[in-house]
């Protein structure tokens, strides 16, 4: 087999199916924040119902496939793109660096709101659902408001993610030395961690408005903080890698 073939063709392919499953992703997720929560939340009871026993089941299909697909598709990627030893990248290399600096942000929040999608948003979701169609669920409205909050972080982080999946092989950086490469995986990592313990461990009962969630409750409040997540990112990008 021709390997060099094999590493164009199949970053095509996975680089294709990558943009399939994220269109899909990101599409249903914006749907589901921008568009779909306000218009369920303005219905009566009845069409509340109604829609988490009809609509809901197929929104969270596309949402949580589109999601798998994304991920698995991205990490195959990586490895044939980033890790391919005839690319010319040597892992450790100045070169690969500033790869890897680019690409690592988008990866982790990827990675991190993946994981939301299936094993915070999803398993309350499927009682949400249940407890719609009578069956007898305890704690529906704190397990509904905490998939709530982790919707509204994947949101959040959606923006910055974004970016720096685009950055990966569009925005010019040459060299990075190992060093600042660690320094910049340390600031992005305690970013995305506490983002993420901010949506795992805030307070979720539907009463409370925690600080740390009140900027990310509407729209357009999320649709800004996403915006300056990113442009603070991007400067950090600037002053640490540059």
């Amino acid at each position: 087999m021709d390997i060099a073939i094999f590493s164009d063709h199949g970053a095509f392919l996975f680089r294709y199916f990558h943009i399939i499953g994220g269109v899909a992703w990101i599409g249903v997720l914006w749907y589901i924040n921008f568009i779909q929560g306000g218009y369920v939340g303005g219905l009566d009871a009845a069409g509340q119902t109604v829609a988490k026993q009809k609509l809901f089941p197929k929104v969270m299909w596309y949402f949580r496939y589109g999601a798998l697909l994304t991920f698995i598709t991205g990490v195959a990627l990586i490895g044939i793109k980033g890790f391919d030893p005839i690319s010319g990248k040597v892992v450790g290399s100045d070169v690969w660096n500033a790869w890897f600096a680019k690409i690592y942000p988008g990866f982790m929040f990827a990675t991190i709101m993946f994981l939301n999608v299936w094993f915070v948003i999803w398993p309350r979701q499927k009682k949400v659902i249940a407890a719609a169609n009578g069956e007898k669920i305890d704690g529906v409205p704190a397990m509904a408001r905490r998939g709530f909050i982790a919707s509204r972080t994947n949101t959040l982080l959606s923006v910055p993610m974004l970016f720096f999946m685009a950055a990966a092989q569009n925005l010019t950086l040459n060299a990075v030395s190992s060093e600042k490469l660690n320094l910049w995986i340390i600031v992005t990592t305690v970013v995305f961690l506490l983002i993420e313990a901010n949506a795992l461990f805030a307070n979720n009962d539907p009463a409370a408005k925690p600080a740390t969630v009140k900027p990310i409750e509407t729209v357009k409040g999320v649709i800004h903080m996403g915006t300056i997540l990113t442009l603070l990112l991007y400067v950090g990008f600037e002053l640490i890698l540059k």
